[in-house]
């Protein structure tokens, strides 16, 4: 296959619709008790460090399928593009990009 025969299918997210995926994708589907019973608990509940912990099982799961997933900010009027968190709190005011390679 050739280099310009590969596509990439490109999901963008404001913060909450992310969230949402989150859930959707790694909570609702879920066999594992620990995160079925996140089903339950409204958003606004859910701590900054279990967000911090599905963004990161859904940015492993990404990247084993060849993708990547990156968090964008503007600072000082700038696009500023993140890897990962480097923090212990949720960034509030990223927005989000899935990046996947379609062969």
């Amino acid at each position: 296959m050739k280099h310009a025969d590969t596509r990439k299918t490109v999901l963008s997210l404001s913060n909450e619709c992310f969230k949402h995926y989150l859930l959707l994708r790694y909570v609702n589907n879920s066999s594992d008790p620990k995160w079925k019973k996140l089903s339950f608990v409204s958003a606004e509940l859910i701590t900054p460090e279990i967000w911090i912990q599905l963004h990161n099982y859904a940015r492993a799961d990404v990247e084993s399928q060849g993708g990547k997933l990156l968090g964008y900010e503007v600072v000082d009027e700038k696009l500023v593009r993140h890897d990962s968190i480097g923090s212990n709190s949720w960034p509030a005011n990223w927005m989000w990009v899935i990046q996947k390679k379609d062969f």
